[in-house]
Order: structure tokens, then sequence, then C-alpha cells
């Protein structure tokens, strides 16, 4: 049990606690620098007999901030406010200037990915994985203390951001200015926030990869499940905010939400993702398929369309692309229903695509029969004409008419591959062929 004089301390502590807060309250809301505001707090939490390491000063910052935020009036009637357009350097998927949140599970190609977009920039492409850039090369900084030096070396040499000098050495490649790595290390204290935003001002508009938000508050105390432990991401934002800097920051993704939404599929506290003006979610494609190296990748963001694509590292930090995650769920699910066919339709299928792929033109029910003629027998034209009804509707092959005047409405299938648009892609010739060979 507390005595009274303890009591007495423990109310003075508090008291002087929401001081201290009131205070960081004022220097947030005057703007000063973070470096000095920091400073100032940690010399007037002396005065007050408040011991303040940097988990404490991130504490303190944090509620004044969280309170700050409770107390905005809004925008007024009449007043003039001005929108910020977006710009991409990467389509849909980073944004200059802001923070895109990159979220993944362990060894899904978080890092290689963002590095395979840096290179296409630094080599001048105009777009990556059918994706624009926008820019031009800019400096990078790469806080990479998730990794070894040797699996950077990996995922940057590829990309030509690192060459190698020697069979057991290399070096960065511009515009890769900066690389840290596990065997050199960075944590998010006042003082490296202090050495970034130096190199930031030295070069503005730069691009930072912070890889990943857990290694980089590593030490510090803080609970990567707690609100204050993204305040030294916060502080760093801020820091390099009037730099014009670009902060891709990679983060585990919790593995029971690996598969969620963007927003919802970052582990720990979900004020980083609120901190982010997009999210990149990458999860695989069909998690039970361990042979599977397919990735979803999902964007959420304030200002960006989302984004549905299927990519895939066929080498280390070369991808391509496959296209919609839609588009390939539906093709996997048309595969199932492809290997539950009857005999009868499964040899329909088969002929039809080995004849429209050698031919390069549809086949009709009267071309189908006659080549199958064992198969179907008499009325073999009917029969024909009633399977591939049967695999239209499966949505496993294209039905069309042409209609002529000789011969009215005739229907011609072609292989789903092609698309509904194909038929009306065809040459005149094509057409005639198709006629002669289809109803004589």
């Amino acid at each position: 049990m507390l005595v009274l004089e303890d009591k007495n301390q423990l109310q003075d502590d508090i008291n002087n606690f929401a001081k201290l807060v009131e205070t960081a309250k004022g220097l947030i809301l005057d703007k000063v620098p973070v470096f000095q505001r920091n400073t100032l707090l940690r010399g007037i939490g002396r005065d007050l007999g408040l011991v303040l390491n940097e988990t404490a000063i991130f504490g303190v910052v944090g509620k004044a901030r969280r309170e700050i935020e409770g107390t905005f009036d809004g925008f007024l009637p009449n007043e003039k406010i001005k929108i910020p357009k977006t710009k991409w350097l990467w389509e849909h998927l980073i944004s200059e200037g802001n923070v895109s949140l990159v979220v993944a599970l362990p060894k899904v190609g978080k890092s290689s990915l963002i590095g395979a977009f840096l290179g296409a920039m630094s080599r001048g492409n105009s777009e990556y994985l059918e994706k624009q850039i926008t820019s031009k090369a800019k400096p990078v900084y790469v806080l990479g203390t998730d990794q070894p030096m040797a699996d950077w070396a990996e995922i940057l040499i590829p990309v030509g951001l690192v060459k190698r000098t020697a069979e057991d050495e290399v070096e960065l490649v511009h515009p890769l200015k900066r690389l840290w790595t596990m065997e050199r290390p960075i944590t998010l204290t006042e003082e490296s926030i202090e050495q970034i935003h130096d190199l930031a001002v030295e070069d503005t508009n730069s691009i930072f990869v912070l890889d990943a938000f857990a290694s980089l508050i590593s030490g510090l105390g803080l609970d990567e499940n707690h609100v204050d432990a993204v305040e030294p991401i916060r502080m760093l934002c801020e820091a390099l905010a009037q730099t014009g800097a670009t902060i891709v920051l990679l983060h585990h993704a919790s593995g029971t939400n690996s598969n969620e939404r963007a927003v919802k599929a970052s582990r720990g506290t979900k004020a980083l993702p609120a901190l982010a003006s997009n999210i990149i979610n990458l999860s695989w494609l069909l998690s039970d398929d361990k042979t599977d190296n397919r990735i979803a990748v999902t964007t959420q963001g304030r200002s960006s369309k989302p984004v549905d694509m299927v990519i895939e590292q066929t080498d280390r930090a070369i991808w391509e692309n496959h296209g919609s995650s839609a588009e390939i769920k539906e093709e996997l699910k048309l595969e199932q229903v492809e290997g539950k066919l009857s005999e009868r339709q499964s040899l329909a299928l088969t002929t039809l695509k080995e004849y429209c792929w050698e031919k390069e033109v549809g086949i009709s029910p009267l071309t189908i029969s006659t080549m199958l003629s064992d198969e179907y027998g008499k009325n073999g034209r009917v029969k024909a004409l009633a399977t591939l009804d049967q695999l239209t509707k499966k949505k496993l092959i294209i039905k069309q008419l042409i209609s002529t005047k000789e011969r009215g409405n005739t229907a011609v299938f072609y292989p789903r591959e092609w698309g509904e648009d194909a038929f009306h892609q065809w040459s005149p010739e094509k057409i005639d062929f198709y006629l002669k060979e289809g109803t004589k």
C-alpha cells in the first residue's frame, strides 16, 4: 500500500506528465522540427522530475498527437481548400511523397518486388508488370535490416542496383545511395531519424525503402501491437515531409489475416495501415497448393484505384504478370468443370480446340460430326450441336451466329481463350472458309 508521501509523489508525476503532453501538443501544432521538439521535451521532463528515454518520448508524442487528432474544428463554409493531386511513381501502387505500406507473409516476395520496381525505374522503363512508371530515376536509400547482405545481393544484382566486382564482393550502383543490412543495421532512434533527414535534405525527392517495420523498431522497447509502436515511423514521416521523400514501408502480414483485404492483413497495431496512403497486400493465390508460386496483389488506398493482379517470380527479382485474380480463379473453376465432362463432351472439346487452333477459324456442328462420325453416327449434326451447346453453357467454348442470305443463321463455335470479340476480327476470307467447310 502506498504511503501518503508516495501518493503525493505519484500524483505530482501524473500532473507533470499531463503538463508534458500539453507541451508536446503545442510543439506539434507549432510545427517545431522533430529533433528540436524531442530535445525540448526531454529537457522539460527533466525539469519536472521525469526521466524520459526514447520509448517514453514516443509515448508522450503519441498521446499528444491522438489528443490533437480529436480536437480539429473541421473545414468551414466558404473556406478555400487545396486538394493535392496524387502523383504515382508506379501506377496505383507507389505514390510520390507519401507512405506506401507493403504487407505480406515472410518469403512471399515483398523485398524482391520492390527491388524489381526500383530497378525498372532506374533503367528508365516506362512500365513494369503492365503498370505505368511515371518518374525517372530517383536516389534510393534502403533501410534493409531485415535481411543480410547476401540476400540483398541476390535481389539487387538482377535489377542493376548492385554489381559484382569479385566472386565474393559487390558494390552499390547509382541511384542506390545507401544500404543498411542485418550486418550493418539501423534502428529508428531519434539520432537515426536525424541522420536520414539530413540525407533526404541533401537528396530531395528520394525514395526510402524500410524493410521491415518490426526490425526497424527492434530494441526501442516498443510493442508492435500497441499504437505507440508507430511513433518512430510517424516521426520519420514528419522529419522528411518537406524533402519530397517517398517512403515504402515493408511489414509482415498476420498469419490469420494474410488473405484478407489489404488494410486487415497487416500484423500488429492497425495504426500502421492508417498511417499509409496506399497499402499493397501480397498473398499466395492458392495458399493450399505449395507448388503454385503465383501471388495475388491487391491494394487499398485513399486516392487510388484498387489493383487486382496475379504475378509470379520466375527468377530472383524477375516477375511476370498473369492477369487478374478474378480471371485466373474463373479459369481454375472452368478447368474443374472440364475435368468432369462426359467422354463425348471431352472428345468434342478436344477436337474443337485442335481444329480451331490449326485452321485459325471456328468450327461448325457439321464439321464436328463428320470428324467424329463413329461417335455421332446418324443425325450426327444434331447430336454434335447438342454437345457443343452443352459445352457453351458450361462456358468452356464460345458460340456465335453467322447470318447469310443463302443459309440464314448458322452457328460457329471456337475456344474460350479467343474471347468474345475474336469472331468480329475474322477476315472475310476466314468467314468464307468457314462457310464452305462447315456447311457443305
